[in-house]
């Protein structure tokens, strides 16, 4: 994941950076992360080698966070987009850019978990583009996106798969296998029989004794996996 942050102040720049690494590092593999003091050199290095993700301080010169929004567009390479300000007024005005995420400077905690919702936004954004192949009933191949599962469960030499609209497939596959492949795209263990979609998860039970999801499924989570629970929700 490439991702680029523009603002006119080194210092600011350079801290934005530290605070976004290991959050970054959370949600996607392989993170480069270059900054910017200047727009246009930025675009220069898009031009050649497209970033993921454009984190742009809408109050720069020579060219704004705005301009530079246009620029991207016309340059057809898709990315998404991030903009800081301090002024909450501009907000609006970004709409038409069709930003991820509008990231208010101030305080660092704010910020941080300002961009954890960013990247939490474009991770579901690209799994949706992500699909796993089931047979149906029908003996039939069937792509459903990632985003549409909610769990998974552990059955004997099986694994079933929940969505959110109430289908369930099964597949012959270990936990182990599923957890490692998907555990980058937000699927977490919450028990040694259950993965959890991170993004389906509303509530968890006092004491992480159980999460609930979207649905109102109620799973428990086991007494191995509470700290890891704690941390990740």
């Amino acid at each position: 994941m490439r991702i680029a942050i523009c603002d006119d102040e080194e210092i600011f720049v350079q801290q934005v950076r530290k605070w976004m690494v290991p959050i970054a590092e959370e949600y996607f593999d392989h993170v480069e992360i270059d900054c910017y003091l200047d727009n246009q050199k930025m675009l220069l290095e898009h031009e050649k080698n497209a970033y993921d993700i454009v984190v742009l301080d809408i109050q720069m010169e020579p060219l704004d966070g705005f301009q530079t929004a246009e620029r991207l567009s016309e340059m057809g390479h898709c990315c998404k987009l991030i903009f800081l300000s301090s002024r909450e007024e501009l907000v609006f005005q970004s709409f038409s850019y069709e930003p991820v995420y509008f990231v208010r400077k101030g305080v660092s905690e704010r910020m941080c978990e300002e961009f954890r919702r960013s990247f939490r936004r474009i991770r579901e954004k690209l799994n949706r583009e992500i699909y796993l192949c089931f047979t149906n009933a029908d003996d039939m191949m069937e792509k459903v996106s990632l985003t549409e599962i909610e769990s998974i469960q552990s059955s004997r030499n099986y694994l079933l798969y929940y969505t959110v609209d109430g289908r369930v497939y099964r597949q012959r596959k270990t936990m182990e296998e599923e957890e490692k492949a998907l555990g980058r795209y937000g699927f977490s263990r919450i028990h040694r029989a259950f993965l959890v979609n991170e993004s389906h998860v509303v509530q968890v039970k006092r004491g992480v004794r159980a999460v609930q999801l979207r649905s109102g499924t109620l799973l428990e989570v086991g007494r191995n996996y509470r700290e890891q629970v704690r941390e990740k929700f």
